[in-house]
């Protein structure tokens, strides 16, 4: 399960992210571990996982911007949740991830993140409970961070509430990724609104980033 990254039209993230072509093509062969570590664990089962060419990108996007203070919103069996504390392996990255903690059905007994490996769980910090009352406080009082992502509930409301919080609590130079970016316009239209560059990376997963001249 071989995947490459399609670098057409990312210019300008490669750019941001300080990254050759040969970097990114290293990261995402780095990133084949971790794959084929979820797949293993999972194979054709069905947790709302990110797909793995997505999976692919996060971990990329987190190796290269190498930013030691990540969040994520949306665990699930906890896919992303490892390919973050991967892929900041090499910089001791510390990741705080935010899920309501629910149960995917009432035979199911495998907790949120049961997928994460022990020997990263030292740098992982879970918070459960709806972001609304948690996210906030959470990444101000550990904060700034460096990179942000979203996957709980993509409804516009919630999207910009997510976004918005987390962008008053992010470095001048961070990266903000957001998974099923096109089921509402709120990604689009919090990034016209602080004029920051939005690409999608691969199927509906985009990064969200600053414009050189984006003032903080």
């Amino acid at each position: 399960m071989i995947i490459k990254p399609d670098l057409t039209g990312k210019e300008t993230l490669l750019e941001y992210l300080e990254c050759s072509p040969q970097e990114m093509n290293n990261a995402f062969n780095s990133a084949q571990k971790v794959i084929e570590y979820v797949h293993e664990r999972l194979g054709e089962s069905n947790y709302w996982q990110v797909s793995y060419n997505e999976l692919g990108w996060l971990y990329a996007g987190v190796h290269t911007m190498r930013g030691p203070f990540i969040a994520e919103t949306g665990v699930g069996p906890g896919s992303t949740t490892t390919a973050i504390l991967e892929a900041s392996k090499p910089f001791r990255g510390k990741l705080f991830s935010f899920d309501l903690g629910i149960k995917y059905g009432e035979s199911e007994d495998r907790p949120v993140g049961f997928l994460v490996p022990e020997d990263v769980k030292d740098r992982w910090t879970l918070v459960l409970g709806d972001t609304k009352k948690t996210l906030n406080g959470k990444l101000s009082y550990f904060g700034p961070f460096d990179v942000f992502f979203h996957d709980s509930e993509h409804t516009y409301d919630h999207v910009t509430f997510e976004l918005e919080t987390a962008y008053a609590n992010l470095r001048k130079k961070f990266l903000i990724v957001v998974d099923n970016f096109d089921w509402t316009e709120a990604p689009i239209d919090f990034a016209k609104k602080y004029d920051l560059n939005l690409i999608n990376v691969v199927d509906d997963m985009c990064f969200i980033f600053p414009r050189s001249t984006t003032p903080r």
